[in-house]
């Protein structure tokens, strides 16, 4: 189901009214103010809308007898009548995930500045949740939307043919097959070439990358970026995909660092699943770092609290939020904003020891 409409958003009173049921409470309405002032409820309307056609004197009885009885109208009641609403949608795909909480907070402000209102929901990585949230989206007529899609961007799709003319951005996805839909994105192909460029300079020959699973990932540019690298620097590419909750995380991991051939270092998504590679690198008896290296994605204001600190590709999360809420609110929206990246090298990204891992192969071999 939608959920509820945040306090103080709807119709309320400061000063509630007394009903004729058993001495309940209302909330002022339209017609409350009309028979305060003495004038019709059309009369009500256009002076609080500030529409022509309502004497100044009037007007100004009016909005006082507004004021008194504490009215305030509703706004989607509003946007109904109107066809249109300043409330914008943001729609992110994993809320556990710090990096959306940084875009958010971009985003809010901007729209704040702009007398916008955003609504954030968080489809969980499911489609058919996503789906239903973009449906009842756009029965309340949301005036666009902002969305981090779970998979190729069908919901774009749907968006556009329920909500056709009105606004609808698209975060971190590369929309393949979707056009004129501007979107919001880190630079990948700068951030894979650095984080592969650097670990194949430190001697690194077995690389693992973790995506979402088949079909749900959407910026699938970076998983072509990482084996073109792959192949041009004489890396060996290994794909884990896994559900990207910390206990998929993790499972997969075990997996992986368990292998004959295990992979020296770990490219993740985010950095809140490196969260999930660290444990279970520690339940290995694995030292991050020299025997198994790991590269974050984001920068989280934690990375670099971890123990070792998280090497990881940064960004500007905030400034982003910014970027989706500007296209959002712009009629003729600007091109698709590329977020610039720089790798942060910190100590979860070393030289393999290779002592280590022909010792641990070799562990791993006798205990299969």
């Amino acid at each position: 189901a939608f959920p509820p409409r945040p306090e103080g958003r709807g119709l309320h009173a400061a000063n509630p009214m007394t009903s004729q049921q058993g001495g309940a409470q209302r909330p002022a309405g339209i017609r409350d103010v009309a028979r305060k002032a003495g004038v019709s409820v059309a009369s009500v309307s256009f002076a609080l809308n500030g529409q022509p056609g309502v004497a100044k004197d009037t007007r100004r009885r009016i909005l006082a007898a507004a004021a008194e009885l504490g009215y305030r109208a509703n706004p989607q009641a509003q946007a109904l009548r109107r066809g249109r609403t300043t409330t914008y949608g943001l729609v992110i795909r994993n809320l556990s995930n710090p990096f959306f909480l940084e875009v958010l907070t971009g985003a809010e402000r901007a729209a704040g500045e702009a007398g916008a209102t955003l609504l954030l929901l968080d489809s969980h990585y499911s489609m058919e949740r996503e789906r239903m949230l973009v449906q009842e989206m756009a029965a309340q007529r949301l005036a666009g939307l902002a969305i981090a899609p779970v998979g190729n961007g069908e919901s774009v799709r749907l968006w556009q043919q329920l909500r056709p003319g009105t606004p609808v951005v698209a975060l971190n996805a590369s929309l393949d097959g979707i056009t004129g839909v501007p979107r919001v994105y880190p630079d990948n192909a700068v951030g894979v070439e650095l984080a592969m460029r650097r670990l194949a300079e430190l001697g690194h020959s077995t690389t693992a990358f973790l995506s979402a699973p088949r079909g749900m990932a959407a910026d699938t540019d970076r998983l072509r970026y990482f084996r073109r690298l792959a192949r041009e620097l004489g890396v060996r590419p290994v794909i884990v995909y896994s559900p990207l909750t910390i206990t998929d995380v993790r499972k997969a991991t075990a997996t992986l660092l368990t292998r004959r051939e295990a992979p020296t270092v770990i490219i993740t998504n985010s950095d809140y699943t490196a969260l999930g590679i660290y444990k279970t690198a520690h339940d290995l008896g694995l030292r991050i770092g020299p025997d198994v290296s790991v590269i974050g994605h984001d920068d989280l204001p934690t990375s670099e609290l971890l123990d070792p600190p998280l090497a990881t590709i940064r960004l500007n999360g905030q400034e982003m939020g910014r970027a989706l809420m500007a296209r959002l609110l712009d009629p003729d929206p600007p091109a698709d904003f590329v977020a610039p990246v720089e790798l942060v090298e910190r100590a979860s990204l070393q030289a393999p020891d290779r002592f280590v891992h022909r010792v641990f192969a070799r562990l791993s071999a006798t205990t299969r």
